[in-house]
């Protein structure tokens, strides 16, 4: 790839990948909300980086300013994320609009990739890894208007001749990122010298490091295939109460912890996890940054938080 647009740039993973990128030379257009918080920190990427503040529904209006025949045009823009937005009904459905606007204007750039994100919240009671023949089982509107988008956008990409590719990412986790999580609740209870309380945590999970995410979606970039589906993960695929015996261990072992306090509210054990074995037979990729690894640093930032706080 030479040249990429992005949108969501200012996000987690829009940001986290911009920098990835430009680490390879590769220039790129950032399409930034005009009423983002976060928006500063784009604008100090460099001169690789040229940012558009516009909304998606107005990309038309700024044609001029991006390039013909960019390589991929990467569409992280996407609103209701927050736990209390996913069952916006309205809100979530706009996405599929606001989606095939931004497909259509990269038709009009000759981009050559559209690629789209999708979230294992779309599959979250498949019940094994995740891969193109796994069967939907959303939980809310969020995960609902994932899927049903994931085949709109499909079928519009062959109306407009872009190579279209799907992409599901499961949990990701980082030093420089809270998420409202069981991980980060342990971490947090841990730290403070305080006894975590969570189910039997039974379920399949997978976690991955925002730095092979990155390093994915580069290769995606590169390397994917027109139609394909792939998925982002560590492929760990384990019980969720190994991650957080990890964690125990490595904070202190001797301190009371309350796998099975809680009991479950459901029947039915949700799973986050993925099979990675098309992503690594047409990219190559290879995850490199083990949960014990990642989730030491993240420990470790969380330390130095509350050390400041004190």
């Amino acid at each position: 790839m030479n040249r990429v647009i992005i949108s969501g740039a200012d996000g987690f993973i829009g940001y986290n990948f911009i920098k990835r990128l430009i680490q390879d030379g590769i220039e790129v257009w950032a399409i930034i909300y005009p009423e983002s918080h976060t928006k500063n920190k784009i604008y100090a990427l460099g001169e690789r980086v040229h940012s558009i503040e516009c909304g998606i529904n107005e990309l038309a209006i700024y044609r001029k300013n991006f390039p013909e025949s960019a390589d991929a045009f990467f569409h992280f823009a996407w609103q209701g994320v927050n736990a209390m937005e996913r069952n916006n009904m309205e809100m979530q459905l706009e996405n599929i609009n606001l989606c095939i606007d931004a497909m259509r204007f990269a038709s009009s750039l000759q981009v050559d990739k559209f690629i789209l994100p999708g979230s294992t919240s779309e599959y979250l009671y498949y019940g094994k890894p995740i891969n193109e023949n796994a069967i939907p089982s959303p939980q809310n509107a969020y995960g609902s208007v994932k899927v049903a988008l994931r085949y709109l956008a499909e079928q519009f990409a062959k109306q407009c001749n872009i190579k279209f590719i799907y992409v599901v990412i499961t949990g990701i986790y980082a030093a420089d990122r809270r998420d409202n999580n069981v991980i980060f609740y342990v971490i947090d209870k841990l730290l403070h010298g305080e006894k975590p309380s969570v189910t039997k945590l039974e379920q399949l999970w997978d976690y991955v490091n925002i730095r092979d995410v990155v390093e994915a979606l580069a290769l995606i970039g590169d390397k994917g295939q027109a139609g394909a589906f792939y998925t982002i993960g560590s492929g760990d695929n384990k019980p969720l109460c190994k991650y957080i015996e990890k964690i125990h261990q490595y904070i202190d072992p001797l301190l009371p912890i309350g796998i099975g306090d809680v009991p479950y509210v459901d029947d039915r054990l949700p799973s986050s996890c993925v099979d990675l074995s098309r992503l690594q037979a047409d990219t190559g990729f290879k995850p490199k940054i083990s949960f014990e690894t990642g989730i030491k640093e993240v420990i470790e930032a969380m330390k130095k938080e509350i050390a400041n706080e004190k």
